[in-house]
């Protein structure tokens, strides 16, 4: 029986893919409709938590994949093995090893970022795709830097500290504090992520409870593999913007697919303005704003993200439809 707040009570799967063995949680694998559903930074598939229950309850086939450099799936040391087109290459393999023609793509975070590139590397394999909170951006056309991009961009700050060792020390050495203080609604946030002073995230700053919003069981679990696997592989994602470029420049910009993007009002990381420009590439894209939300739309404002998704999936990709 699947209680969302048990992380061992899903169906964990597992596939060699890519060169790397990848975990993966896979529900209701009786649907001929399913689901991809994708995590970002410091999350876990569990970050879907509210999400997966409620789409196989629609009747959804849903894969929950963990992604190379995170929890249950290896990690490779290398930083040049974490591009949007390994990635990408990744979540195909996986449709081979599940032989799934077509998918609907949903992300959050990177996992956002991911989808939309996902669409532009594999349109074929895409029916339809969605983000949360990411902001679809075009492939850049020139190298450029994350300096650069901070520049532009002063709210990718935090990132610059990401890329450095500093930040892989502090994280591995805090992994309890830095959840605790992570993983709060946008209401529970006293303090900067990071602080100003210092730059840390964990070290040196108070420890916090836990978020009611954060069931025991799931902030266990993200501890649990956070101290197995360390942080090195989830922080390479911050190491790749040279590499990115060199793997995406070709793309075409243009998605031509049923596309929505749901952006948190108060999401500090990826603000709503970074979508303005969205429908010049995304033609017909489905946009919404949920109010008061933080980043962590999807256990946050849960019923909001639901619904939008349970409308979203009911237009362009229902299940009683189903034309693989």
């Amino acid at each position: 029986m699947l209680d969302k707040y048990d992380p061992s009570s899903y169906n964990h799967q597992y596939a060699q893919v890519n060169g790397i063995r990848m975990h993966y949680v896979d529900e209701n694998a009786s649907s001929n409709k399913a689901l991809l559903l994708v995590h970002g930074w410091p999350d876990l598939w569990i970050g879907w938590r509210e999400q997966i229950h409620f789409l196989v309850q629609l009747g959804y086939r849903v894969i929950v994949p963990t992604l190379r450099g995170f929890g249950e799936t290896d990690a490779p040391e290398d930083p040049a093995e974490y591009g949007f087109g390994t990635i990408s290459k990744d979540l195909a393999g996986l449709l081979d090893h599940l032989q799934l023609p077509t998918v609907t793509v949903i992300g959050h975070d990177w996992g956002g970022a991911v989808v939309w590139r996902f669409a532009q590397f594999y349109p074929d394999r895409v029916r339809a795709v969605a983000s949360f909170c990411t902001p679809y951006t075009a492939p850049a056309t020139q190298p450029v830097t994350l300096e650069q991009i901070v520049q532009v961009l002063p709210n990718f700050k935090y990132q610059l500290y990401l890329n450095t060792p500093e930040a892989e020390k502090d994280l591995n050495e805090n992994v309890g504090k830095f959840f605790r203080r992570i993983f709060r609604p946008v209401a529970e946030m006293k303090e900067p992520l990071i602080d100003p002073e210092t730059t840390r995230l964990a070290e040196g700053r108070s420890d916090m409870e836990r978020s009611e919003k954060v069931p025991e069981k799931v902030m266990n679990y993200y501890i649990e593999w956070y101290t197995k696997r360390g942080a090195r592989g989830g922080l390479n994602w911050y190491k790749q913007t040279h590499n990115n470029y060199v793997q995406c420049k070709d793309l075409d910009p243009i998605i031509k697919k049923p596309a929505m993007m749901v952006l948190a009002e108060l999401d500090k990381a990826l603000p709503p303005s970074m979508a303005q420009k969205m429908p010049e590439y995304i033609p017909g894209v489905e946009m919404h704003l949920v109010p008061g939300s933080g980043h962590w739309i999807l256990w946050e404002k849960p019923e909001e993200c639901n619904q939008y998704l349970k409308d979203f999936l009911a237009k362009v990709d229902p299940v009683s439809s189903n034309k693989l």
